[in-house]
């Protein structure tokens, strides 16, 4: 954070400064939402959610250190501690709406250029590629895993230097308007987004609502800013219709401005291939991870490091050495030459094409298991949806199929239909049971793919077999 007084980080944020603690003066420049990792005169932000409340722990947060408090409320003991530490307090109707207000505050204060990254998938890897490309060009600012939502984009947005060069930031939504109001406070110049697919439909009910909410983050851009789009993606043409900015595009056909061509797996499923640019210059791209799909992740921030004046040489070099965010398409090597892919994080029907695709060119002539749980959120396309990711495992030369969850016991329903034998096809309800039949049918040498949608915590998978 651009440090600021407690008096300004009071106005900033719309807060009441109930008091102005031992040393009015005092710089505060770091933000934390939790006691466990708070350091010593931070801004300690109380937050409140549906199952917790952080003004649980503001006398943690005294003994911890914090040079200010923002809370919606406080006790007489709290201030009496406040008082004895010399720390600032600061009262907001909603902390979270005081903290956003704050990151739009920092966001005018500060000079770096804003990259908002969006899309169905590749979100999270698209940024970590990007970050990478860009700290060629200067200092970066990223978001942490995937800080894409009200809280994580402020939060982002706080972590700015006065000499950072570079944000990007992850967005994410789960309804119309929701990036629109992450743009008011980040206010991007280059807007990304990955693609249009299936997910969360049960929130948008349709593809074309989902690409309006989607296309938020163009629509925010400021007429000198640039938007980079899919162009292999079927909304392309509607993306780039409700862009005012010019619009670069990323993609495997001739019409893109940034393309991939020569495109080859190895053995271990990692993809090198030719960056070719419209405008001039090539580059060989090693993509650090397994799967096909990641050729596209690559693509999107080469677009984005083009556009901020990095040469191909760099973009190459910070893809290939990009440190990327876990529990997506990480490959663990367990003994006895078992290799486990663990894209545990989230799943949805474009992402589980891509995975079980990368499964199949790194087993080879070794047996292929699929760990498949639940995909949430598909709404009308539900039982579509999980039928075809059953035939889809078959079809990219699955093995054994593991199902986890109800709604995948149409997944291994329609593996079987497609002719996967029945002893091939195992259905469980949970974790436990999924790594007791892992445990009992794996093989010295066996690839396994464990896949699903967050909320079924599949990574536990990891340390329970092998």
């Amino acid at each position: 954070m651009i440090p600021m007084r407690a008096d300004e980080i009071a106005q900033a944020a719309g807060a009441v400064l109930l008091q102005a603690g031992s040393e009015p003066s005092r710089l505060i420049s770091q933000v934390s939402t939790d006691t466990r990792t708070l350091g010593k005169g931070a801004l300690f932000a109380a937050l409140k959610g549906e199952r917790y409340d952080a003004h649980d722990f503001l006398e943690q947060a005294l003994d911890k250190g914090a040079a200010a408090l923002l809370v919606s409320r406080t006790t007489p003991t709290v201030m009496r501690r406040a008082s004895e530490t010399g720390t600032a307090v600061l009262r907001a109707r909603s902390t979270l709406a005081a903290l956003t207000r704050l990151a739009s505050r920092q966001r005018e204060l500060c000079r770096a250029r804003v990259v908002g990254i969006t899309g169905s998938t590749g979100k999270t890897l698209s940024k970590d590629f990007t970050a990478a490309v860009l700290a060629h060009a200067g200092k970066v600012t990223a978001s942490q895993g995937s800080f894409n939502n009200e809280l994580g984009v402020p939060l982002t947005v706080l972590a700015v230097e006065a000499d950072t060069d570079f944000l990007v930031l992850e967005m994410g939504s789960r309804g119309m308007g929701d990036i629109e109001q992450l743009c008011k406070s980040a206010r991007p110049e280059i807007g990304v987004v990955t693609n249009i697919g299936w997910t969360h439909l049960r929130f948008f009910r349709t593809r074309d609502n989902l690409a309006q909410a989607k296309a938020e983050l163009l629509e925010s851009l400021p007429r000198k800013g640039r938007a980079v789009i899919n162009a292999d993606d079927d909304y392309c043409e509607l993306l780039r219709g409700l862009s005012p900015c010019p619009v670069v595009t990323f993609g495997h056909s001739r019409r893109a401005d940034l393309r991939a061509e020569d495109v080859n797996v190895d053995k271990y499923g990692k993809v090198v291939f030719t960056l070719r640019s419209k405008g001039g210059g090539k580059a060989r791209i090693a993509v650090p991870l397994p799967g096909r799909h990641n050729v596209e992740n690559a693509l999107a921030a080469a677009a984005v490091g083009k556009i901020m004046g990095v040469d191909m040489e760099n973009i190459a070099e910070g893809i290939a050495n990009a440190e990327t965010t876990g529990w997506r398409m990480e490959m663990i090597n367990k003994p006895e030459e078992i290799t486990i892919i663990n894209d545990a994080y989230n799943a949805s029907p474009v992402s589980m094409r891509s995975a079980l695709m990368a499964l199949g060119d790194i087993s080879h002539d070794k047996r292929a298991i699929a760990v498949l749980g639940d995909m949430g959120e598909l709404g009308p396309v539900s039982e579509r949806a999980h039928l075809e990711v059953g035939k889809l495992a078959v079809d990219y030369g699955t093995d054994i199929l593991i199902t986890v969850g109800r709604k995948s016991r149409k997944t291994a329903q329609a593996a079987r239909e497609k002719g996967l034998p029945r002893g091939s096809v195992f259905v469980t309800d949970g974790v436990d049971k999924a790594a007791e039949v892992l445990r009992a049918i794996i093989e010295p040498g066996d690839v396994v793919l464990i896949k699903g949608s967050r909320f079924l915590g599949l990574e536990k998978l990891v340390n329970l077999v092998a």
